[in-house]
Formats: C-alpha cells, sequence, structure tokens
C-alpha cells in the first residue's frame, strides 16, 4: 500500500491522508475523520489501522481533520458549522476520486460524526453508506429491564447489595414526580453524547428511510461498554417498530467492545465489524443481516457474530 497526505480544499486548508492498495482499488472507498476534536488518526490509532487492513483488501480510504480540528486550518466562517462539515466531507470524497477513482463512499460518522455523515448522505449522490457508531439510543422495555438484572447480577444479592437497592429505591420514590415530568418533556427522544440536544424518533426515522429510499445504506452500530443504553442486538429495531426502515438498514451490536475500542482484542472486533460493512458495500449487498458481533460469552451464547 502507499500512504500520502495531501492538502487539499479551496483554500488547501484541510490536511488528509490517502491510504491506496497496491494494483487497482475498489471503486468503493471510505473516509475517516474526527470523533469530537480527536485528531484524524481515531482512538488509539484506529482509523488508521482499519485503513491499512482495508487497503490489503483493495480498499482505499482518506482520512483528514475537519476544519479547525486536528492538522487543519480554522474555516473562513462564511458557513454555518454543519453545512462547512458537509463541504469538508465532500472535498475529501473528491480529493480521494481524483486520486483512487473511487465513485462511491462509505462514511464512517464515529460519535458525533454519525450526524455529519447523515447530512453528508442527504446532500451528496455518492455517499453509498454512512455507518451511524455510539451516536444515540433508544430505549425499550426489555433494555430497560435488561440493565437492571445485569446490575443486580454484577453486584450480587448480599446484605451490602441489598441495602444499596433499598437505597437507590428510596431515592428513586422521591424523585420520581420530576423524572415523570422529564420523561413527557423528552418522550420519543434519543440520547445523544456530548451535550447535543435530543433527536425526535419519529423525524429520525423518516430520515433514515427517506435515505434508504434513495439508495443509501445504513448502518446503526453500537459498542457494549455502556449496557445503560443499549444492552441488546435488536434494540434499535424494537424501537423504531413498524418505522424502521427495513431493507437498506442494517444493526451491529459490539457487545464486547467499549467506546473507542481500547484493548487490541476490541480493536480488532471493531475493524472486522467496519470491514464487513465496508466490502459489503464495494460489493453492493446493501441487504446485509442484523447481526452481533464479539466475544464468546456464557450468557449470550459462545458464537462471534449471530443473526437475528
Amino acid at each position: 500500500m502507499r500512504e500520502i497526505t495531501h492538502a487539499f480544499g479551496p483554500d488547501c486548508g484541510l490536511i488528509g491522508t490517502l491510504t491506496l492498495p497496491q494494483g487497482r482499488p475498489s471503486r468503493m472507498g471510505l473516509v475517516l475523520f474526527n470523533s469530537g476534536v480527536v485528531h484524524r488518526v481515531g482512538p488509539h490509532r484506529i482509523n488508521v489501522k482499519l485503513a491499512r487492513q482495508l487497503a490489503e483488501r483493495g480498499v482505499a480510504s482518506i482520512r483528514f481533520d475537519l476544519h479547525g480540528m486536528g492538522d487543519s486550518a480554522r474555516a473562513k466562517g462564511a458557513l454555518a458549522y454543519d453545512a462547512q462539515v458537509v463541504c469538508d466531507l465532500q472535498d475529501a470524497m473528491s480529493l480521494l476520486e481524483q486520486h483512487a477513482g473511487t465513485q462511491r463512499f462509505v462514511l464512517l460518522g464515529f460519535c458525533s460524526g454519525a450526524q455529519q455523515s447523515y447530512l453528508a448522505a442527504e446532500k451528496d449522490h455518492r455517499v453509498d453508506t454512512i455507518v451511524l457508531y455510539d451516536a444515540f439510543a433508544f430505549h425499550t422495555m426489555r433494555s430497560r429491564l435488561r440493565f437492571l438484572w445485569l446490575r443486580m447480577r454484577s453486584q450480587g444479592s448480599g446484605l451490602t447489595a441489598l441495602a444499596s437497592y433499598a437505597r437507590k429505591g428510596v431515592t428513586a420514590l422521591a424523585d420520581l414526580p420530576a423524572s415523570i415530568a422529564a420523561r413527557l418533556r423528552s418522550r420519543g427522544a434519543a440520547d445523544l453524547g456530548g451535550g447535543d440536544q435530543p433527536i425526535d424518533k419519529a423525524a429520525f426515522a423518516r430520515g433514515l428511510r427517506l435515505l434508504t429510499q434513495k439508495g443509501v445504506t445504513v448502518a446503526v452500530v453500537h459498542a457494549g461498554d455502556d449496557f445503560s443504553q443499549v444492552n441488546y442486538v435488536r434494540q434499535i429495531r424494537d424501537a423504531f417498530g413498524r418505522a424502521w426502515p427495513g431493507n437498506g438498514a442494517t444493526t451491529v451490536f459490539l457487545e464486547f467492545v467499549d467506546h473507542i475500542a481500547t484493548s487490541t482484542p476490541a480493536q480488532r472486533c471493531f475493524m472486522d465489524a467496519l470491514c464487513n460493512i465496508v466490502l459489503n458495500a464495494a460489493l453492493r449487498k446493501v441487504d446485509a443481516p442484523t447481526h452481533r458481533t464479539g466475544m464468546p460469552d456464557a450468557e449470550l451464547g459462545s458464537t462471534n457474530t449471530a443473526s437475528t
């Protein structure tokens, strides 16, 4: 493979690194960019590792810093933030297209980047697939009950644990009126990280459906480190019910991966899942099944990938 760093964009203020495979690359390329304010290499250099692993399989990629992050210059301020990010992503796609001949693209929206990938897919017909990674969570009755069961299993049933449950129960009863009022105000909203405003579930479902209808594949990926948010493979489908887009949308639950894929096994699991999504896109397999990817667990089964 070859790696080349470029300054690009209208003002050459964007900095990105192309990872190009030996030989003729696939016409599907991968775009990697910042998660929050993390440099373009990604948490624990996961973007670098993913780009190189895909290059071995014939897929070219670009990892770059948005304006005002990492090595890239600040934007001039002529555009609103969301519009500027979409322009940055379009410039990155154009650079990869110029050097690798890629015509369609997968955008990895890591955490806060999920919304930006979503907006770019609405604006640019070259976007084939968006990966929405750990950006939101919709609760279900099953997810809440499962979280309580997991907490009880981890804390045990001794006197100390029972006393702790009792104290939490008293506190919860005292806070119940305020909690009910808050839930009524935010009914149907998703929990987002980073202090973002909650998204309306119905509006989000309509947006996903519109994307899939125009041929964009949506891959919703969740890590399993915070079981209070997402804790089983079909949770988002259950939360959406009939509003789930169906064909063209897939869910992946990385049960044994923490949010930033800290350990080597977690990174391997994360990269395997992302490679599967990208290679499916390259082969035009847009109707990938819902599945769970992880390491063996006594309670949840011993297979690495379970289809539902």
